[in-house]
């Protein structure tokens, strides 16, 4: 492993980002919760609306294969894990309105019936940084961080181990969306 995270900076343009959201916003969606299969709610820790996003779903082939080949690019020169799939994205709405938010958190579950463990995580910046305030993806217990500013770019995508800490800070104003990845792979040993 080289790094704690690699980002690719504005890699999506602001046109493809639009059509994500508008796209997106099509979903159904529901609150977002936590642990696995998304069964726990607690909106003191997490408060933003979720859809998923299934690979079944022809409208997205196109966005699949285009994560797909930045996790391929991230994880060959940076991280080096046996990673084999992504079975959905998370797009996700963090309001002002109810302190949009994600606490401290980390994306592995250790404890799993599953033969898999996530073992990338991606967020993709989708909403023009000038349409919201707060909401900063921010980073703990790194040897050294990302450079905020950029993670805030539109279209700008972060890649780091899923055993990271990481938070979706309160949006104080506005509306922030981001699409969420995870990748996994066969079971850390």
């Amino acid at each position: 492993m080289k790094g704690q995270w690699c980002y690719f900076d504005s890699y999506f343009n602001s046109s493809y980002c639009d059509w994500i959201i508008n796209e997106a916003n099509k979903l159904p969606k529901q609150a977002g919760k936590m642990g696995i299969g998304n069964s726990y709610e607690d909106n003191t820790f997490r408060s933003s609306d979720i859809s998923f996003i299934t690979k079944d779903m022809p409208q997205f082939t196109k966005l699949f294969d285009d994560i797909w080949k930045i996790v391929l690019w991230g994880n060959e020169d940076w991280f080096g894990f046996h990673i084999s799939k992504i079975d959905y994205l998370q797009f996700a709405e963090y309001r002002s309105e109810n302190s949009g938010q994600y606490k401290k958190h980390q994306d592995t579950f250790w404890i799993t019936d599953s033969n898999y463990h996530r073992k990338l995580s991606m967020v993709i910046q989708l909403t023009d940084p000038k349409l919201y305030e707060g909401g900063d993806l921010t980073f703990y217990e790194l040897d050294n961080y990302p450079p905020a500013d950029k993670l805030r770019n539109r279209g700008t995508a972060i890649l780091f181990p899923s055993f990271t800490y990481h938070a979706a800070l309160p949006v104080t104003s506005g509306t922030r969306n981001s699409l969420a990845i995870w990748v996994e792979g066969p079971k850390w040993r």
